[in-house]
């Protein structure tokens, strides 16, 4: 087959999936609707992203052993179940009913489908691993920005009086963001249902274009490099967790991840504050004028940087991607707190989100690089359990800082010395990855 189908497979996935981050959409209408406080909404989204980081470990596991395209197919269904119920359980007296079906369910979802596209695409791609990746989980980035301004419109109250109801036609349109609608939408629970049944068909759709190359495979006129940053050998899970460098690897990618997740979740507040309501789109723009607001400018670099660093590690190696990558990302947030012209906050955003993108091509690459492809599934479900922990840090200490200080100076700070300090562990990374390696067994 050709290869390049398989980077198709894996964007149309990880669009679908990449919609998690904007959970916000469901925010407001679910407490306008129940009467609940934020803590109550937001679990949902913690719980989500844990259950996300923890699932991809026997998901990774299963799509070693069966292929990436029947538990990518899993994730799809599994997530398209959890909106589906979601419109059938969740009430006022019951948050539990979201944290079960958004949470647990959709969380499960998102790790049966993500680990599948980036698994095939290493394994396809060995001559440039790096770059692929990057493309493979472009679309996780990029979903959010697709997916959170017609869902905004789409969860608005249907009119009351149905005379203004949305029709199929206007339905599809909002979706494709083409139109803004009319001031009504089709409710939350119609959109659950909606959302639910677009997830499960486009991700079944998307993973069967997921193979894995017959063992042995590898592209025409090519041969591995083996460098002292790289290794020939095939590491199962338990030997890779008995390796400092795998150890190491972890810690890393919990501060990048902390870092980023402790920023992004103040930029939209934080912009806005700085704005002071103003607007970066002109009105012609319609509902693109989304695209070249703060955060749709973040979510625009944070798919890039995905690209772009997974491309730059292909050529310098990957622990020195990191190194710059966490520099470049700790001074932008050392200099955030004084900016104020739109030039200024066009390239914060633009920065933020690139760098942050890329940690999602870096590390996956790196547990290839040093661990083998043919456990690469479960072995990176172990390493992206850091993005669990840092789902959960990163909001909680970013939030805890804000209403210590009631500003937005002391969490960005913060984000930036746990960049330099992911910058040296990057160093120690690069160092442990080119010692001999002496097998446990």
């Amino acid at each position: 087959m050709n290869r390049w189908t398989v980077i198709v497979g894996a964007l149309i996935v990880q669009v679908i999936l990449g919609t998690v981050y904007a959970f916000s959409v469901f925010v407001r209408p679910l407490e306008s609707e129940f009467g609940w406080d934020r803590a109550t909404t937001q679990w949902a989204f913690s719980i989500a992203l844990a259950t996300f980081a923890i699932t991809m470990i026997p998901a990774g596991r299963l799509q070693d052993k069966i292929g990436p395209r029947k538990v990518g197919t899993i994730g799809g269904i599994l997530l398209g179940v959890s909106f589906l119920l979601g419109a059938v359980l969740v009430g006022e007296s019951r948050p539990w009913a979201l944290y079960l079906t958004y949470g647990i369910i959709g969380g499960a979802g998102i790790g049966f489908g993500y680990v599948c596209p980036i698994a095939a695409a290493v394994k396809w791609y060995p001559d440039r691993k790096g770059l692929i990746t990057g493309l493979a989980v472009a679309g996780f980035g990029a979903g959010a920005l697709f997916f959170a301004g017609p869902a905004s419109i789409l969860l608005l109250p249907p009119n009351a009086s149905g005379e203004e109801a949305m029709g199929l036609s206007q339905i599809l349109l909002v979706g494709l963001g083409i139109t803004k609608g009319t001031g009504f939408g089709i409710g939350w629970k119609a959109f659950f249902i909606l959302h639910g049944i677009v997830c499960a068909v486009a991700v079944a759709l998307g993973a069967s274009l997921l193979r894995n190359p017959p063992a042995g495979w590898k592209p025409p006129g090519w041969e591995p490099k083996i460098t002292a940053t790289t290794t020939s050998e095939e590491v199962d899970w338990k030997e890779m967790l008995n390796r400092p460098l795998a150890c190491m690897l972890w810690i890393t990618f919990i501060l990048g991840a902390t870092s980023g997740l402790m920023a992004i979740g103040q930029w939209k507040p934080m912009m806005g504050q700085i704005l002071e309501g103003r607007t970066f789109a002109p009105d012609w723009m319609g509902g693109f004028g989304r695209f070249v607001e703060p955060v749709g400018i973040l979510a625009i670099f944070n798919a890039l940087g995905r690209i772009l660093w997974g491309k730059i590690s292909d050529i310098i190696d990957r622990p020195r991607a990191m190194m710059i990558m966490f520099l470049m990302q700790g001074m932008t947030f050392m200099i955030l707190v004084s900016i104020e012209s739109h030039i200024a906050i066009f390239l914060a955003s633009a920065l933020v989100g690139l760098n942050f993108g890329g940690n999602f091509a870096l590390f996956p690459s790196a547990t290839s690089d040093y661990f083998g492809t043919k456990h690469f599934g479960i072995n990176y479900g172990w390493i992206f359990t850091a993005y669990g922990v840092a789902g959960i840090l990163g909001p909680v200490v970013g939030g805890v800082l804000f209403d210590a200080t009631d500003q937005y100076v002391l969490p960005f700070v913060f984000s930036g010395i746990l960049c330099f300090v992911a910058a040296a562990c990057a160093v120690v990374v690069w160092a442990l990855a080119r010692r001999p390696v002496v097998s446990s067994a």
